[in-house]
This record gives structure tokens, C-alpha cells and sequence, in this order.
């Protein structure tokens, strides 16, 4: 077992573990319906957690250069936030959970999740072995352009942006949504900046061309 599916199989095993305590916990204080919500998102969570540390594939050759400048830290940091935030509101303050919206609210919020697990899933196997969550460059680099890629430059912010609507529709709380528009959107356009001036300095004129047939994560829009 390579060093990161161990660390992948330690953090599983304490998901897991947290997973059936929080269950356990949510069973004795939660309403049914709250506590469905709860374990269903987890389940989903973890078996999601369970396909991507599967279908990774490790890097063929070595990084030569990476220019994050912690925007996958940023990135990161306010998607958590959301969902501490979501949590929070739905389980225990309520102030911007609307009672009235449920379960359509869920519901939605689940079919984003669903969503954007299939669109990480296009992106993690068409990118293969040249995936990284930082901005890097490997030896023997070439453009991928093929599934998602041929339509728009950056599906793993698409579904970046998909996984915190998810998480505010799935919890039903608008401080979720609104902290999705001040640091998450922020965070995506921060790294989409970033890769693409960095992608332009090493593909140049390809990336050029790439840029005036796709889109950077919604189709026709933006």
C-alpha cells in the first residue's frame, strides 16, 4: 500500500468512526427527519470519499514546477467552513433555516450532490495521473482536453462550487449560501486566475486556442 492510500485508509477509518458516533449521538437528541438528513449526507460523504480514493491514480512522473500560492488552502478552508456553518444553523441555531422549504430544499440539495460527484468523477479519471489539488506541472506534461475538459477548462471548481450549494440546499441555511458567495466564489475565481496564467506561461499559444473553444466552468456563461 503506497504511503497516501495508507493516510487515505487511517482518515476513512476515522471518518468512520466519527460517522457512527455522531449517529448514534443524533439518534438519542434528533428529530426523524433531521437526522435522516444528517446520516444520509454522511453516508453519501463517505461512500463518495470510498470511489475517489479508488478510481486515483498516482502521478507517472515527478512535478517540475507549482505555483499554488495557497489558493487550494483558501479553497479548502471556506468550503469547510460552509459546511461547519450549515451544520450548525440546521442542527442547533436555526436562524436562517426556512422549515416551510422542507424537504424540496433537501431534496435539491441532494441532486446537487449527486452532480457534482458525477462531474469530480469525469475529472479525476480524464485528468489520470496529472491530477493534483495544487497547481502543478509534471515532467512530460500535456494538455488534457478530452470529457468534461472539452467544454470547459475547470470542472473540479464546477464542482467545487456544486458541493457548498449542495451543502446550503441539503441543511436548508441561508448563512451557508451567503458565505458561498463572499469566500467560496471568491476562492474558485482566485485559483481559476491563478492555473490560467500559469497554463498560459507553459502551454502558450495551445492554451490560447483552448481557452476560445471552452468555457471555465459554466458552459456559454462563464
Amino acid at each position: 500500500m503506497s504511503p497516501r492510500k495508507r493516510r487515505v485508509a487511517i482518515r476513512m477509518l476515522i471518518f468512520l468512526a466519527v460517522f457512527s458516533y455522531i449517529g448514534y449521538i443524533a439518534n438519542q437528541r434528533l428529530p426523524s427527519f433531521d437526522f435522516w438528513v444528517v446520516m444520509g449526507f454522511f453516508a453519501l460523504f463517505f461512500t463518495w470519499s470510498i470511489i475517489e480514493t479508488i478510481i486515483y491514480r498516482e502521478p507517472q512522473t515527478l512535478v517540475v514546477e507549482d505555483d499554488d500560492q495557497r489558493s487550494y488552502l483558501y479553497l479548502q478552508l471556506s468550503s469547510m467552513l460552509v459546511l461547519f456553518v450549515a451544520l450548525l444553523d440546521f442542527l442547533e441555531f436555526k436562524y436562517t433555516r426556512v422549515t416551510l422549504l422542507e424537504p424540496g430544499i433537501t431534496i435539491l440539495g441532494f441532486i446537487f450532490f449527486i452532480i457534482y460527484v458525477a462531474v469530480r468523477y469525469q475529472a479525476i479519471v480524464h485528468l489520470g495521473s496529472y491530477y493534483n489539488p495544487r497547481v502543478a506541472l509534471y515532467e512530460e506534461h500535456s494538455l488534457v482536453k478530452e470529457g468534461p475538459y472539452r467544454k470547459i477548462r475547470h470542472p473540479f471548481y464546477l464542482s467545487a462550487l456544486l458541493s457548498v450549494l449542495s451543502l446550503s440546499c441539503i441543511f436548508n441555511s441561508g448563512a451557508a449560501l451567503l458565505l458561498t458567495a463572499l469566500a467560496v466564489i471568491p476562492s474558485i475565481v482566485y485559483r481559476i486566475n491563478i492555473e490560467e496564467e500559469f497554463l498560459l506561461e507553459h502551454f502558450g499559444e495551445e492554451y490560447k486556442q483552448y481557452m476560445e473553444h471552452s468555457s471555465r466552468i459554466i458552459p456559454g456563461i462563464w
